[in-house]
């Protein structure tokens, strides 16, 4: 009876660690798919023609402690931008292209486009350098008409927010993202979306660009843009409309904004979070913990410079936090080993009475003060810690490119697979510390050891790393608590 429970829930919680990964993996894209189809009933879709804009003019350079980016003088669109900290850049080579570029200001006349499209501009100035105070960037022309149009670009020094701001008498312009955004070494990466995303007052939108066949429109828009696993180029305003299409296998946005922020930069939290935008960091289903959690990591971060003692520091806080119920599991399982001779005698004796059985055997638990579950709590408690970890690790470009000992990216597997062997062998040292009431459950253990070393060499090695650390803390755990429960016996 005791090793069928053991038994059960060793493959309840193997099973639940598999379908929470494949119900991510699957019923979440299958999600996305459902959320497409439901824009693509859409109607009164606005179609607005993109005329190519190939003259590049005079280029402005500006530079900021984030980042460098280059506009052209020629409708103020936006030539490149190079995020510094990660050394990537979003443009797309597919811009040139195209002849279109993200923070390109057309209009829904067909023909005011086509002219504001190529407007030669005059800039304020030529070269900017960003310091302690925002900067402001005025282009101005005249069109045939002799109309006036002004476009001015804040850029400020801790933000990778871009205001915009475009004035054209007696018109309503548009403000374009993308087509797409520049495919960086993210993609590598399992399960990160490379695509529009739109925030409504209804939720969160991701699109998968191959599944766009027509414009697409969204209403009550929060902000919409293109991104990847750890970047996103965005537009942002209260309750506005954006149109979706898909030209050349390439998306692009257009909002129906002539004012707004524009954000271009990696998905840091804190930054995304002054914006309103922090949605689109894809957490999962465990956000609810893995942001706080997220958070907590950058507090640490702040006092402790390397990422993989940030994650070892957090592991011993959990670990702390977690004692308490840590060591009335071990005594449970201790109790459990002490009354297993006791346990067996009754097995034998009611073996053909399974009622009786299970009678004297909940009579023996409450006479020695047993909770035959009690060990499995602190195990039930990591799971949803785990798999909030597993998002942090995946998803967050803070820990992109930290690096621990032998490690290069904790974000990435540990290509040495040294890692996920100490691993392995950690859940064997905590085994052994454990008190276990049958041989069987000793083997169950010493299988899960190699089949989660398996499965740990493709996860994130941060991920590993605080799985490593936690068995560790947990093996002194039981070895202390093992010898004061001696102590006391003696």
């Amino acid at each position: 009876m005791e090793k069928n429970k053991l038994l059960s829930i060793v493959q309840a919680a193997l099973l639940a660690f598999i379908l929470v990964l494949g119900f991510q993996f699957f019923f979440g894209k299958n999600e996305e798919r459902k959320n497409v189809k439901e824009a693509l009933k859409q109607e009164h879709v606005v179609k607005v023609d993109i005329p190519e804009s190939r003259e590049i003019g005079e280029v402005v350079k500006v530079e900021t402690p984030l980042y460098s980016a280059e506009i052209s003088t020629v409708n103020g669109k936006l030539l490149s931008l190079t995020v510094k900290k990660y050394n990537a850049q979003l443009v797309s080579e597919f811009s040139k292209k195209m002849g279109i570029f993200p923070l390109m200001t057309i209009s829904t006349d067909e023909k005011l486009s086509k002219e504001l499209a190529n407007i030669s501009l005059t800039p304020s100035m030529k070269k900017i350098l960003v310091k302690d105070k925002a900067v402001i960037l005025k282009l101005e022309g005249n069109l045939q008409d002799g109309r006036k149009f002004i476009k001015e670009l804040t850029f400020h020094p801790d933000s990778y927010r871009i205001d915009v701001k475009t004035e054209l008498k007696g018109e309503k312009l548009i403000t374009l993202i993308g087509p797409d955004i520049r495919v960086n070494e993210a993609h590598t990466s399992r399960m990160g979306h490379i695509g529009p995303v739109v925030e409504t007052e209804e939720g969160i939108e991701r699109l998968e660009p191959q599944e766009i066949k027509t414009p697409i429109s969204f209403k009550n828009v929060k902000w919409a843009g293109e991104e990847d696993k750890y970047f996103l180029m965005a537009i942002k305003d209260t309750d506005f409309s954006v149109s979706i299409e898909n030209i050349n296998s390439h998306t692009i946005i257009k909002g129906f904004i002539g004012n707004g922020i524009f954000y271009g930069g990696p998905k840091e939290l804190n930054q995304l979070e002054n914006l309103g935008m922090d949605k689109a960091i894809d957490f999962g289903i465990f956000g609810f913990l893995a942001k706080p959690f997220l958070k907590f990591f950058l507090f640490l971060h702040q006092f402790i410079p390397n990422w993989g003692l940030v994650i070892i520091v957090l592991t011993i806080l959990i670990k702390i936090i977690l004692h308490p119920l840590t060591h009335k599991s071990f005594e449970s399982m201790k109790k459990m080993q002490e009354l297993a001779p006791k346990l067996e005698e009754i097995k034998n004796k009611y073996k053909d009475n399974p009622q009786k059985l299970n009678e004297e055997m909940m009579k023996l638990y409450k006479e020695a003060g047993v909770n035959p579950m009690g060990g499995c709590l602190p195990i039930l408690l990591q799971i949803p810690i785990f798999f909030a970890l597993y998002e942090i690790f995946l998803n967050a470009v803070e820990l992109k490119g930290a690096s621990f000992l032998w490690v290069p990216d904790l974000s990435m597997p540990d290509s040495t697979f040294i890692m996920p062997i100490l691993m392995g062998a950690s859940m064997i040292l905590q085994q052994k510390l454990t008190p276990t009431t049958n041989p069987q459950q000793e083997k169950i253990f010493m299988i899960m050891a190699v089949v989660f070393t398996f499965m740990f060499a493709s996860f994130p090695a941060g991920l590993v790393l605080y799985w490593l650390t936690n068995n560790i803390i947990t093996a002194i755990q039981n070895f202390i608590i093992n010898r004061m429960l001696h102590r006391e016996s003696n």
